[in-house]
């Protein structure tokens, strides 16, 4: 009998790690999200050219008896050819209304706060499994960004509903969005159907234009020789965006499509149709204006797309030293007229000035206020600070030693060590002390890289991949 083996990682862990799986796993032959869309742009086409010579031969045929035995046969291939086109089309669909779905179970909770708590567990379990500018961190960025934007959009439409600022048509049909959490049944479903799923399935399908060979040819070279995150030239930038759009509006359109209707009521199938035909247009509609920027809409997917670009960043020269100006970059860009200025101040009061999983490092203060001459570790924990730059986080230092069952904080700006005049507080601690400690804290700390005396963030990976300390997010 074999022993079971226990796992590293929490439930909670295992479901977001098989969540991003389904949608872009490290490995190919594993069926996910990807594999259908790179299925569709490679090996649908040939298929589809088959069923339509096979029309054209029938077409062409001559009312004989001879000739009607062929058109017969070629009539049965070509159902063939259909079911087999048609059954494609309805895996496509079923595999991302299920992996969105199955999002929803782990970022939505039975009420508002809940689900703001589980939207933090979910991005910053996301966040957590990253470790900086390491070997083949571009690619788990890729595989984790989908997600990680589908989340941040359901958070910005709901932020929205609160705010009452929403005028499409189409979103003003989901209003009383959030009287979902008053136990109405209907408004649930309508909401998870009607606005959740397609919100979902646009963000995560985003760039899904780069899956076809077009746009790999461009990223990767002809013969797979290029490393496809180098920086693009000029003209590459140009087909690459041309392609992605062009395939991922091919794809939205052509590769899905609504689901298939299983009944018998033709009063229920044509309202099933109308439902989901209207879904399936908002869907597309919200992807199309994240390219082209007319109406508005398409920045409910664009914004946290640019957020997402800075915290998963695939560029050669990231930093986690960046990553707390991904807001900085939505304000910017929001002062310059490139988006709309409310939406974009929503944004940044649900994400804060630091993102979800970020290592803190802070001062910490005694029972009476007055602050000590050390400094300890926490991980953001929580989405919607009271003030941006002071974020709610989990406490997982004590005396600079890891702890499972530390309680959450809101680390206030002045004794927060990202911020420059906060570390000159505590030069009183040496440097070997530092290295030391910091040995400690990380298996692969280099002592070289102790630029400064007191650090200005930490990396929580190796604190995280222990399961003992993968509930961040309980009571404390």
């Amino acid at each position: 009998m074999n022993k079971k083996v226990d796992s590293p990682d929490n439930i909670y862990t295992q479901q977001v790690k098989n969540l991003v799986d389904l949608v872009y796993p490290q490995e190919a032959g594993l069926g996910s999200v990807y594999e259908d869309a790179r299925h569709f742009f490679s090996i649908t086409p040939s298929l589809e050219d088959h069923a339509h010579d096979l029309k054209m031969q029938i077409g062409s045929i001559r009312q004989t008896q001879t000739e009607t035995d062929k058109a017969s046969q070629l009539k049965q291939k070509l159902r063939k050819a259909q079911v087999t086109l048609e059954e494609e089309r309805i895996a496509r669909v079923n595999r991302i209304h299920d992996v969105a779905h199955k999002l929803l179970e782990l970022c939505e909770g039975d009420s508002y706060e809940e689900t703001q708590l589980l939207s933090a567990k979910f991005l910053g379990t996301l966040m957590l499994q990253t470790r900086g500018k390491v070997p083949g961190f571009q690619r788990l960025h890729s595989r984790l960004k989908p997600l990680y934007k589908a989340v941040l959009t359901l958070r910005l439409i709901d932020r929205m509903f609160q705010e009452q600022t929403v005028k499409n048509p189409y979103l003003v049909e989901y209003k009383n969005a959030l009287s979902r959490y008053d136990g109405n049944r209907e408004v649930l479903e309508k909401w998870q159907s009607g606005l959740a799923v397609p919100l979902i399935s646009a963000s995560i399908l985003q760039d899904i234009g780069l899956q076809s060979p077009d746009a790999l040819t461009v990223l990767r070279g002809p013969e797979n020789e290029l490393n496809e995150f180098r920086v693009l030239d000029s003209e590459q930038r140009k087909a690459l965006l041309k392609y992605n759009y062009h395939h991922t509006m091919d794809y939205l359109k052509r590769g899905l499509g609504i689901p298939k209707y299983i009944g018998n009521d033709k009063v229920e199938r044509e309202e099933f149709v109308a439902f989901h035909k209207a879904a399936n247009q908002f869907m597309i509609a919200v992807a199309k204006d994240a390219f082209v920027s007319k109406s508005g809409l398409g920045e409910l997917l664009k914004i946290p797309q640019i957020y997402a670009s800075i915290v998963l960043s695939t560029k050669p020269d990231y930093s986690r030293k960046e990553l707390p100006k991904g807001y900085l970059l939505i304000e910017q860009l929001a002062k310059k007229g490139a988006l709309n200025e409310r939406l974009a101040a929503s944004f940044i009061k649900i994400v804060g000035y630091f993102p979800q999983g970020f290592g803190i490092t802070f001062i910490p203060a005694n029972e009476r206020g007055v602050e000590k001459n050390q400094y300890e570790c926490a991980i953001v924990s929580r989405l919607n600070p009271v003030h941006p730059a002071e974020p709610v986080c989990r406490v997982a230092t004590r005396n600079l030693t890891y702890i499972a069952s530390g309680n959450d904080e809101v680390v206030n700006r002045a004794r927060n060590l990202f911020f420059s005049a906060n570390q000159k507080k505590l030069m009183r601690i040496g440097k070997d002390r530092l290295i030391e400690i910091m040995s400690q804290l990380s298996s692969d700390f280099d002592p070289e890289d102790v630029n400064q005396l007191v650090p200005p963030f930490w990396e929580p990976n190796d604190f995280f991949s222990y399961k003992k300390n993968q509930n961040i997010w309980n009571k404390g």
